[in-house]
């Protein structure tokens, strides 16, 4: 508040002044003598950043001793200051002089052309006139101090390439690795640098992408490595040799290439040849796989399939390698499941046909599949989070612990969903250990079937254990997988599944809250053509609860997702329960579509023949 004091002080005493001389405040001339002081010193001055070249300086403005904004000289120096010797501003926002704005209130300048790395202090002058002409000068600031930062370090550049061992021998047959050393104009040691091999002479040695030199016949060659334009030389002298004894010169594995499904297998063979090309018995072979995700392979050769994908199995003998490409396709559920329950939307009686808490429905006999009379519409009206209808229908069924569902849908031509990376919200399975009534954000068990539209269509797949979260065992989120099966299975307490999800969730809304989904390709196209949006499209879905064993949830349930006949997401690692949970099933079906943040447009989604059913049926 000093500030807003500091006028009223002075026009004070200038008041002051005239009511003892009244003969100054009033003449017969109407002439008024004005009471001046001297500019006021600013106490408060800061360095508020500095850059490599540049202070930017703050303070509490002044007056200039007649109740206006003071002028400014503005001063600096390699810390100690003189003010007499100091530099004067004049570059930046600080170029003396500097002109207030205002009494009180906050001012912030630059000073430029600083030198970088240097402690700097810095003052200020109030003054009112021009300065070297009839400038009345205030008191000295107090000092600021500050240093200015350093210039970055140079960008590293690789200036020298040194090849050891240099020189180097091998004999015909052999091989000999040299290794290449990339420094930088500082003399540093440069990781992850791209170096390339290559030989002046290949009738004698060649030479391989990671620098290991093979002796090709008795003769001479000079190795290059380069890297970066820069290249340093090792010369390699090769002998001829003699006989020699039989060595592991070529991993052949048979078949070259194979394709079985999740959980089949396939028996691979190794044969081992000498320099000869002569079979050799006996020689030790050890297997691997890239891609264990996919399938794996024992000490026997045997591979084992266990997801879709792919996989490069490789046999290793004596530092040599066979490889065999494997692929791994999906086995489809089996045909002929048990119907649940089908709805075809032919009339509005949804409650004689087992749907419960929400029977309102609004039937379109204008959109509707082949064959059908009509199909339910789902409309969002602008700024609507439920479609018209209103909230949850529910479907009970028979506990299951397979479900698969699958129905025709067709969405408007304006369709853009929630026009954000999440929702809406369209289908929903929840398990026979929630309530009839119980809302599927907060359960043991919720699976969301749906698909989130940015620019086309990707189906989304979620599963969510919100009330098997372990709360007791440590802040979340906290991974329990190993430790105890009294968890949930999904971001809170950790994944045991190997394969990466699209989303991994755990946040306390509060409750807690958790999640883990896959979200596939563009499916629902934005374009007419071939499974465009405004198209009947067909979707089908089968989650497959995974098995207890030795009481642990094992990671062997499935989740896959098919277009218009197309296999689109394909998962069979998932876990959906733990051993707490044995008797876990399916066993209600919700259509409760949801825009959290209300829908962007009037828009509709149509949906008919809907299905489901413990496996995939016709």
């Amino acid at each position: 508040m000093k500030y807003i004091f500091a006028p009223a002080k002075s026009t004070a005493r200038r008041w002051a002044w005239i009511a003892l001389l009244p003969a100054l405040a009033v003449c017969s001339g109407a002439t008024t003598t004005e009471i001046v002081g001297d500019p006021g010193t600013v106490s408060d001055l800061s360095v508020s950043a500095t850059s490599t070249a540049s202070a930017t300086l703050a303070f509490t403005q002044v007056d200039d001793g007649t109740g206006q904004p003071a002028r400014y000289d503005v001063r600096y120096a390699v810390a100690p200051i003189q003010w007499g010797s100091a530099s004067t501003s004049v570059t930046g926002t600080c170029a003396t002089p500097v002109t207030g704005t205002a009494i009180g209130v906050s001012f912030s300048c630059t000073i430029l052309g600083l030198a970088p790395s240097t402690s700097y202090n810095f003052q200020v002058v109030a003054f009112r006139g021009t300065l070297n002409v009839d400038a009345a000068f205030g008191n000295a600031s107090n000092i600021a101090a500050a240093s200015t930062a350093a210039l970055p370090p140079p960008t590293p550049v690789v200036t020298t390439v040194t090849v050891l061992p240099s020189p180097a021998s091998v004999v015909a047959g052999a091989t000999v690795a040299l290794t290449a050393t990339v420094r930088d104009q500082q003399g540093n040691v440069m990781t992850g640098q791209t170096v390339t091999w290559s030989t002046n002479n290949t009738a004698a040695a060649t030479v391989g992408s990671s620098g290991v030199v093979s002796g090709v016949a008795a003769g001479s060659a000079t190795i290059t490595a380069t890297s970066s334009g820069k290249s340093g030389t090792s010369n390699v002298t090769v002998t001829a040799s003699p006989p020699p004894p039989p060595v592991v010169t070529t991993v052949t594995v048979a078949p070259t290439s194979a394709s079985i499904v999740a959980g089949g297998t396939v028996s691979l063979t190794a044969t081992v040849r000498d320099q000869q090309g002569n079979a050799m018995t006996g020689q030790p072979v050890t297997w691997s796989t890239n891609n264990s995700a996919a399938a794996t392979v024992n000490s026997a050769g045997v591979v084992t399939g266990v997801a879709a994908g792919s996989a490069t199995i490789t046999a290793t003998s004596s530092g040599k390698t066979g490889t065999s490409d494997i692929t791994v396709t999906s086995p489809q559920p089996p045909p002929g499941g048990t119907l649940l329950f089908q709805e075809n939307f032919e009339d509005a009686n949804l409650a004689s046909r087992g749907w419960y808490d929400n029977t309102s429905t609004l039937l379109s006999t204008a959109e509707h599949i082949t064959g059908s009379n009509s199909s339910a519409q789902y409309r969002y009206l602008v700024g609507a989070q439920q479609p018209t209808t209103g909230g949850s229908q529910r479907h009970k069924f028979t506990p299951t612990s397979s479900l698969y569902v699958s129905y025709y849908v067709k969405y408007s031509a304006n369709w853009v969903g929630s026009n954000q990376t999440y929702h809406p919200h369209e289908f929903y399975a929840m398990s026979n250990l929630d309530g009839d009534y119980d809302g599927p954000a907060n359960a043991y068990m919720t699976v969301y079937l749906e698909q989130n539209y940015q620019n086309g269509g990707k189906p989304a797949l979620y599963i969510q254990d919100n009330k098997s979260i372990n709360t007791a065992s440590g802040s979340l989120p906290n991974n329990l997988v190993g430790t105890t099966e009294n968890r949930s299975t999904s971001g809170c307490n950790g994944i045991s599944e190997t394969v990466p999800w699209s989303v991994v969730s755990c946040y306390n809304a509060p409750p807690w809250y958790n999640a883990k989904g896959m979200i596939g390709p563009v499916t629902f196209q934005p374009n007419p053509g071939t499974g465009y949006k405004n198209n009947w499209n067909f979707v089908e879905a089968y989650y497959q609860l995974n098995t207890i064993a030795n009481g642990v949830g094992q990671p062997d349930g499935v989740l896959q997702y098919w277009f218009n006949g197309t296999l689109v997401i394909d998962r069979h690692d998932v876990v959906y329960r733990t051993s707490t949970h044995p008797t876990l099933m399916f066993s209600q079906f919700l259509i409760a579509p949801y825009i959290g943040d209300g829908s962007p447009v009037d828009q509709s989604m149509f949906i008919d023949n809907l299905r489901a059913a413990t496996a995939r049926i016709p």
